[in-house]
């Protein structure tokens, strides 16, 4: 049995063998679906509180186009105040309003139209979430 087993290996070695094409390199493609900037132009009604605790809720309106931006904060019986600047970096929007106190610097990131953020002035902060007026 032996011989048979070797002559068997033998004529295997020996004979043509056709060659096994290679499979394709596997290819992993990443896209990237970069979401558009926010625009900020609108009105946005938003609701905070003082660092006391005091609830407070207004309007932010801004108006303009890139570079141009202005507009106002209307923060409830605490007066309103005009905006300096508007920066856009993706969905997070920052505006700053003149405040007689020194500049309310408020950071605010979108979801839709929704937004969640924090507000400063000089040493006092919090946070404040709103949403665009329809």
């Amino acid at each position: 049995m032996r011989p048979i087993v070797l002559l068997l290996l033998a004529a295997c070695a020996s004979s043509s063998r056709e060659a096994v094409p290679a499979s394709p390199p596997a290819t992993t493609e990443t896209r990237v679906v970069e979401t558009p900037a926010v625009n900020p132009v609108g009105a946005f009604t938003y609701a905070t509180a003082t660092p006391e605790g005091t609830p407070v809720s207004g309007v932010i309106t801004i108006t303009g186009s890139p570079g141009s931006y202005a507009g106002s904060v209307e923060a409830g019986g605490l007066g309103t105040f005009p905006i300096r600047s508007v920066a856009v970096s993706g969905q997070t929007v920052n505006v700053i309003a003149v405040h007689p106190d020194g500049e309310i610097d408020m950071r605010l990131t979108f979801v839709g139209d929704d937004f969640t953020g924090s507000w400063r002035l000089g040493l006092q902060g919090g946070e404040i979430a709103g949403k665009r007026k329809p």
